[in-house]
């Protein structure tokens, strides 16, 4: 650190001495400037001249030099009361000086050679000032360096005397060491041998724990399952009262097996639900909640399905007693009707036999042959084929109109319900021959006569 300090002074010095008639020429003319600067006519151009040379010698370079020697010529001139050419401040050099007289170039040479020196100056006067507060920090900082140098050998001296003190007490920890070594190799042998028993006791013990635990495991699954019975055996229960009440009446009666289907199916569904998830190795309350979601979601199932059925059955209901009370009820109208037909046939027979007895007697035979070749499937039948046979008989014509209106008027009586069935009249008409045996509605008896073919209209 001091080597340090005395070789900056040394370069300091030898800064000084070289320099020192330069810097004293520089300090004549910045003294001779500044004095310049205080006249009050053109002490405003050298002030501004002066204010430029300060500004522009931290980085001083020969245009530089040259700006500083042109302000300085201007205001050397002014002061003379001679003619300077006009140089703005971002012109060049050159273009200033080649226009000048040669009293003005000589002005400008001299200036050139004084701003140099008076840049030096400046320079050498700042770099002295940081110089002098480097050397002033260097003294400051090595008078600390020989305070801690002082410090430094006085705690060494201390050192030294702790290091001695230290030194009998290693020895003598070194002998408690030894001392304690034994001891301590007895001691671990005693906690191995106790450590030993403790992981045979340990042993001893989780086995006892695995087995309670164990016991406590199946105790859960057992009170689980009974409390999922029970309450299974409750809802289900319900399940059945609720189905056998709901399917009581004929409407749904139909459902009721399908609904106790789906309760037996729940309840299987129930139990392999609990099974499954007892046999996981999930907690306690998550095995709980599993089934409770489980559970309730597969009994919000099966309602829904057990309306759907329900609203099914009762939608597709059908009642059998009505409607064949209805088939009754019209079955006895279709009787009383054909009562009726039957009547007005036997009077229309009468009529008939009496119109043939008013006839000569070459119809009779023909009136015969066709009377006995009529079979007569339905009462009414034998009002058709009356009339179409006989339609020229004024009485019969207007008793059928009078028996057809009435038959007709009956009928429609008996169609005007939701469900009636109407019977169609079919009419036969069969040729039989003279050699088979006939039937003759008259005398409602079989005679002989040809053979029958029968032939529908």
């Amino acid at each position: 650190m001091w080597a340090t300090a005395f070789l900056a002074i040394a370069v300091v010095v030898c800064a000084v001495g070289s320099d020192r008639s330069l810097e004293d020429k520089g300090r004549v003319e910045l003294q001779r400037v500044r004095e310049l600067s205080q006249q009050p006519r053109y002490g405003e151009c050298w002030s501004r001249a002066l204010e430029k040379i300060q500004s522009s010698c931290k980085e001083f370079s020969d245009d530089v030099q040259s700006k500083i020697a042109l302000s300085f010529t201007h205001c050397h001139l002014q002061r003379s009361g001679r003619s300077f050419p006009d140089c703005p401040e971002d012109s060049d050099v050159k273009t200033c000086t080649q226009d000048m007289d040669p009293v003005a170039f000589n002005t400008y040479t001299e200036f050139f050679t004084h701003a140099h020196s008076i840049c030096h100056y400046l320079q050498s006067e700042r770099w002295q000032q940081k110089a002098e507060s480097t050397i002033h920090r260097l003294t400051e900082s090595s008078a600390g360096v020989a305070e801690q140098l002082a410090s430094t050998q006085r705690m060494a001296e201390d050192l030294v005397v702790a290091q001695s003190a230290a030194l009998k007490s290693q020895e003598s920890i070194l002998r408690n060491g030894e001392e304690l070594k034994s001891t301590l190799q007895d001691s671990t042998q005693g906690l191995r041998d106790v450590f030993v028993e403790m992981r045979h006791s340990a042993q001893e013990q989780q086995v006892a724990f695995a087995e309670i635990f164990n016991r406590v495991a199946f105790l859960q699954s057992f009170i689980m399952s009974e409390t999922h019975t029970f309450s299974s055996l409750f809802y289900n229960a319900l399940g059945f009262g609720a189905s056998f009440f709901l399917t009581s009446v004929r409407r749904t009666a139909g459902a009721r097996f399908f609904l106790f289907g789906l309760v037996a199916l729940n309840i299987y569904l129930e139990r392999m639900i609990c099974k499954t998830v007892l046999e996981s190795e999930d907690h306690g309350f998550q095995q709980m909640e599993k089934i409770a979601f489980l559970v309730g979601l597969l009994r919000k199932f099966m309602v829904l399905i057990g309306c759907l059925v329900l609203l099914y059955f009762a939608l597709r209901y059908r009642n059998i007693s009505r409607e064949s009370l209805e088939i009754l009820k019209e079955l006895k109208e279709t009787r009383s009707d054909l009562q009726q037909a039957l009547q007005k046939a036997e009077c229309l027979s009468a009529s008939v036999d009496e119109w043939k007895r008013s006839r000569p007697k070459h119809w009779q035979s023909k009136w015969e042959e066709r009377d006995d070749s009529l079979v007569v499937l339905h009462p009414s039948s034998v009002v058709n084929a009356a009339l179409s046979t006989f339609s020229a008989s004024p009485d019969t014509r207007h008793y059928e109109t009078r028996s057809t209106s009435e038959a007709q008027k009956r009928r429609q009586r008996h169609t005007s319900g939701s469900r009636t069935r109407t019977s169609s009249v079919t009419v036969y008409s069969v040729l039989v021959d003279d050699n088979e045996p006939r039937y003759s509605l008259r005398s409602r008896k079989s005679l002989n006569g040809p053979d029958v073919r029968g032939v529908k209209d």
